[in-house]
């Protein structure tokens, strides 16, 4: 019932590439921002939170994670207004004979110039690059408090491969097979969320410290959806090589260092 619904849903609203097409939440833009704005202001989190974590982790300066973390936080609050935001370019599907508010106009070629759009893609996947490095000096910060060892530790990035894979996968399909992009979607969304469950769960038994294990599992979801997002419109801009390579590199460039 609960499936056939659902399909019914999908097919009346017609295809969703993103998280906030799906569940048809937007916002009119009460900031009244110019539609680059955050996309710029991403940019320039993500250089700062580069900065900052070198210099954590080269020059011993761990007093500034309080610095790391806010800036974290507010580059995931600005995803998120941006992404709700129903103040977007659109883009016409001509395939679908419909238009819809398009989180990635910078990265579409149809919206912008081929120039601009490769430039699009590219700072995209640098934000993307950078939030996913920030995401694990996070959670292994968090971990390492929590007494789990660097292998405990690692065990999260397969959930993040999982969603890499499943967005990678949903974006591209929804190129030639639009509801079955959609599918895919949800489907491993389902998965992320039964794995981080099973995370949680784990940590729970290694450490006894339910509240702290709750709170990495939460504010791993928050950042993975609001990431998730971001890969999907990265995927649809047309370079669809691109995130494979970011994610291998932002799982190898990470770090984990025992607290003193």
């Amino acid at each position: 019932m609960i499936f056939s619904t659902l399909s019914d849903y999908i097919h009346e609203n017609a295809p969703m590439s993103n998280i906030p097409e799906l569940l048809g939440l937007h916002h009119d833009n009460p900031l009244g921002l110019h539609p680059i704005t955050i996309p710029i202001l991403l940019v320039v989190l993500a250089v700062a939170m580069c900065i900052t974590s070198n210099i954590i982790y080269h020059k011993e300066k761990r007093s500034l994670f309080p610095l790391l973390y806010s800036m974290w936080w507010i580059a995931v609050a600005a995803i998120y207004y941006y992404c709700f935001s129903g103040d977007l370019p659109l883009f016409e599907d001509t395939d679908l004979g419909r238009t819809e508010i398009c989180v990635g106009w910078f990265c579409q070629r149809q919206i912008v110039s081929i120039g601009w759009s490769l430039l699009g893609v590219a700072m995209l996947s640098f934000v993307i690059y950078v939030m996913l490095n920030i995401l694990f000096q996070v959670i292994a910060h968090q971990s390492d408090r929590m007494g789990l060892n660097e292998k405990q530790w690692r065990e999260w990035s397969w959930i993040v491969a999982a969603m890499l894979l499943g967005a990678s996968i949903a974006g591209i399909t929804d190129d030639f097979a639009a509801f079955t992009g959609v599918w895919i979607m949800i489907v491993y969304h389902v998965v992320v969320l039964l794995m981080t469950i099973a995370k949680l769960i784990t940590d729970t038994v290694r450490t006894r410290k339910f509240g702290r294990c709750l709170l990495s599992a939460l504010c791993f979801l928050v950042v993975f959806e609001a990431i998730t997002m971001l890969t999907i419109e990265c995927i649809e801009g047309y370079i669809y090589l691109f995130l494979p390579i970011v994610g291998l590199f932002a799982s190898a460039d990470f770090h984990y260092k025992k607290k003193k």
